[in-house]
């Protein structure tokens, strides 16, 4: 009787937007208290290639294997397609590697774009031109990120590994926000600083600079382990780490200050909620890292949600629950549905800090 119920609430849920996003939402609770395999992703990471031009020191994607083959153009879209069917209007994270990277991720862009998926759309901006900047503005992506490590080259482009990103990033930014303005679409630009021992002291600087860039704001993001390498199953990770912020007072200094820089009206789009909680967990990883990489630092018992509620599809196809796993499945096997459902139910950490 109930699963008859459901059967026909979910054909008559509203395909549009909230009400399909709180339907999934239900499922993934049921999922959990039953521990079945009832509930499905909310949104979904989708990772159009590993190549990157730059060589972060915080992410080693660029040590990847390259020799996989990538899904071609109408492989995703076949992919993105399915995905909408089955999930309906979520939100959907294109991100690499350097996405800008295939020449086609703009057009796999706006498709996912016209199927209904609310889009963000991930950058070094290294590659961003006139006509991609024109492109990705009309596309019907809501969101562009570009990654913004530094107020000035000498620290930018220290941390990304290569000279000219700090240029690069900047005039992309630059070049969005002029075009966002010129056509008035309702799109976000937004730059992501990954905070770390080496731009601890120039964070206040990023958000004058965000400021000056004519965008809508700057998202922080405390320092993880190292994306791709030995440190993602080392709960020792940040131990003799230079990334790490060891300069306890510096940091609380640093971090009150984009406190302050939040209340005054400054394009910072992490909450003051968010920002405490970063230093907090600089203060002390060991106590807050359970609960900062499951997404779960509001509650008494953190958990992590990642086999209900997690996807991520990989350059050839992998379906991952979470960056830690090994893919359970490749979207060329059929069927993404009765895919997921083959999952195993597991926890892990590792979760990226947001800043919600």
């Amino acid at each position: 009787m109930i699963s008859k119920f459901l059967t026909k609430l979910s054909r008559a849920r509203d395909q549009g937007g909230i009400i399909n996003y709180y339907w999934s939402r239900l499922l993934q609770e049921v999922a959990k208290r039953t521990k079945s395999s009832f509930g499905k992703p909310t949104d979904v990471i989708v990772l159009l290639t590993n190549r990157c031009n730059a060589r972060c020191l915080h992410c080693h994607s660029w040590k990847l294997d390259l020799r996989i083959t990538e899904l071609t153009t109408n492989e995703w879209k076949k992919t993105l397609k399915e995905l909408r069917k089955w999930l309906g209007p979520i939100f959907l994270s294109i991100t690499g590697g350097e996405t800008l990277l295939r020449n086609d991720s703009v057009e796999i862009a706006e498709y996912a774009a016209q199927l209904g998926f609310w889009i963000e759309f991930l950058t070094n901006g290294y590659f961003m031109d006139n006509k991609k900047a024109v492109q990705l503005v009309k596309s019907g992506v809501k969101r562009i990120k570009i990654s913004l490590d530094g107020s000035k080259s000498e620290i930018h482009d220290l941390i990304r590994g290569r000279r000219g990103f700090f240029e690069k990033a900047t005039k992309a930014l630059k070049t969005l926000a002029k075009e966002k303005h010129k056509t008035g679409k309702k799109i976000q630009i937004w730059a992501k600083t990954t905070i770390m021992s080496h731009n601890v002291k120039d964070l206040a600087n990023i958000v004058l600079l965000v400021q000056k860039l004519g965008i809508d704001g700057v998202e922080f993001q405390a320092l993880e382990p190292v994306y791709y390498s030995e440190q993602l199953n080392d709960p020792n990770w940040y131990k003799d780490n230079p990334l790490w912020i060891e300069d306890k007072l510096t940091m609380i200094d640093y971090l009150e200050r984009l406190k302050t820089l939040k209340k005054e009206g400054y394009p910072i789009l992490n909450s003051i909620e968010n920002i405490e909680l970063m230093k907090q967990y600089f203060l002390n990883p060991d106590k807050l890292a359970f609960k900062i990489h499951s997404h779960t630092y509001k509650k008494k018992r953190p958990e992590c949600t990642s086999w209900v509620a997690g996807l991520q599809i990989m350059p050839d196809g992998g379906m991952k629950m979470c960056h830690r796993m090994e893919p359970f499945a490749n979207v060329k096997q059929g069927n993404l549905k009765k895919l997921w459902r083959t999952r195993k139910r597991c926890w892990k950490s590792g979760c990226v800090l947001n800043s919600s």
